[in-house]
């Protein structure tokens, strides 16, 4: 990842301000299992001091720029009025109203949406109550044949991949099989118009995700040996101690974190 970025920093193609983009997602995170789940997260969870830090600085830059501008408004009137354009006219109040309340009033204003009704305030969080409640006394943990996944537990022997379970409309990592071609997800895929795995070739790399060589095409497989470099120091430091045990263990979360706070 430094190796990839390195480049568009010389080029300032990438600032300070573009990290934006990445702690605006963790807060999102941090912001829905705050709201929708029955328990929070425990400090070796989140890396509690360094998403904080992030957490805090994305907040703080959004209430320095988010304004609301025409691009705002007209961002929200192609991608959300026309999606609901043709429901009734108060099933529209109601929709936006139900956007507005996972957004704060700084993003809120800035997107140029209304705030929600009180009414519908205490509805969504009767809902959520309800659900956590539910969640946490009545769901019962699934038997191993129904659980969700979505990687593979081993990676393919052909190319040491990992490949994903088809569950979008474009197949990323999706091995080519007779079952994920025509399967009955498949021909439903066919039938919305999306891709099956395999059907333009390596578009969706149906070899499989690998972290070593994620990126664009001119980056793949380039920067590993600063990559061994840098975790080599995080070693010789000795912060790379997994919380749970007393074995030094350095992970990919760890030298991700490492990266961003250097």
């Amino acid at each position: 990842m430094p190796t990839s970025h390195a480049r568009y920093r010389r080029a300032n193609k990438i600032t300070d301000n573009d990290l934006h983009t990445l702690g605006d997602g963790l807060v999102e995170i941090l912001n829905v299992i705050e709201i929708e789940e029955w328990r929070g997260l425990i400090d070796v969870e989140c890396h509690w001091y360094l998403s904080q830090k992030l957490r805090k600085w994305t907040i703080s830059y959004e209430e320095e720029v988010a304004r609301p501008t025409a691009i705002n408004d007209q961002y929200v009137r192609v991608y959300v009025a026309s999606a609901i354009s043709a429901l009734p006219s108060f099933i529209r109040t109601i929709v936006r109203q139900m956007l507005s309340a996972d957004l704060d009033d700084v993003m809120r204003t800035s997107l140029c949406i209304e705030s929600p009704s009180s009414i519908l305030v205490m509805v969504l969080g009767l809902v959520r109550y309800f659900r956590k409640l539910f969640v946490r006394y009545l769901a019962l943990p699934r038997p191993p044949f129904l659980a969700v996944k979505l990687v593979h537990d081993t990676p393919n022997p052909e190319t040491n991949s990992y490949n994903f379970e088809p569950k979008s409309l474009q197949s990323w990592y999706v091995r080519p099989t007779f079952w994920s071609k025509w399967g009955p997800g498949a021909l439903l895929v066919r039938i919305l118009g999306g891709d099956v795995p395999g059907s333009r070739g390596d578009r969706y790399e149906p070899q499989g995700y690998n972290l070593m060589s994620i990126g664009s095409a001119p980056q793949k497989e380039k920067g590993l040996e600063e990559m061994r470099s840098d975790m080599d120091i995080i070693r010789a430091r000795g912060v790379a101690t997994c919380p749970l045990s007393q074995a030094n263990l350095v992970t990919w979360s760890d030298f991700y974190l490492y990266y961003a706070a250097n």
